[in-house]
């Protein structure tokens, strides 16, 4: 069987988990501590970065979009990544987008912000980065345009990507009220089995 090496609290980790569920692939979950990480992680990635999937020949796959990719070619079943090639690039540019605009901001915000009262804030800061969200989720409002997924007419791995960055942004004063499509987004996609497992803490029972 597979190996996911994975944090409990990492947006990538989440999304390769999250798709697992959806494409119905068993896997052996090996959860690392921050801090912690585990005696093999240089040899498995030289970046030193997770999630990683071993197969079950002990080979190393890494990086989310990697692995989903990977898998999504093997698993058995309906993949999520589009057959057309032009669907399957909008995939990876939406990607590109949670990726390179929208979690980096909601990383600093998380870190600099998330527990600590409003009057130790860099306002400065903060600002920047809410309006860097703020650009972002227009952006996913108009690739919606009125439809129910992010690219096509089903889930894929694009609304996957935005799952779990729709559900923290309330934290930093954010809402998506201006946003009705992605409000309806985020409504459906956290009542789903995948994402609710791959929301779960780690101590919680399956």
């Amino acid at each position: 069987m597979a190996t996911l090496f994975h944090f409990h609290d990492c947006p990538y980790c989440f999304r390769v988990r999250a798709f697992l569920v959806e494409r119905g692939v068993e896997y052996a979950s090996n959860l690392c501590e921050r801090g912690a990480p585990p005696p093999e992680l240089s040899s498995l990635n030289p970046l030193g970065k997770l999630p990683i999937w071993v197969t079950d020949k002990g080979r190393p796959v890494f990086g989310a979009r990697t692995i989903i990719r990977f898998v999504d070619v093997l698993a058995p079943g309906a993949p999520l990544i589009p057959a057309d090639p032009l669907q399957a690039a909008r995939v990876s540019m939406t990607e590109d987008l949670v990726d390179e605009g929208m979690l980096p901001p909601l990383l600093r915000l998380d870190r600099e912000i998330a527990g600590r009262p409003p009057e130790a804030w860099n306002l400065r800061a903060y600002r920047e980065d809410t309006a860097s969200v703020s650009r972002m989720l227009a952006i996913f409002e108009q690739l919606l345009g009125g439809r129910q997924w992010l690219v096509g007419e089903a889930l894929s791995p694009a609304d996957l990507a935005v799952a779990l960055p729709l559900t923290i942004i309330e934290r930093f004063g954010l809402d998506l009220a201006p946003y009705p499509g992605l409000a309806d987004l985020a409504d459906r996609l956290s009542k789903r089995t995948s994402v609710i497992q791959a929301c779960r803490p780690p101590s919680a029972p399956t």
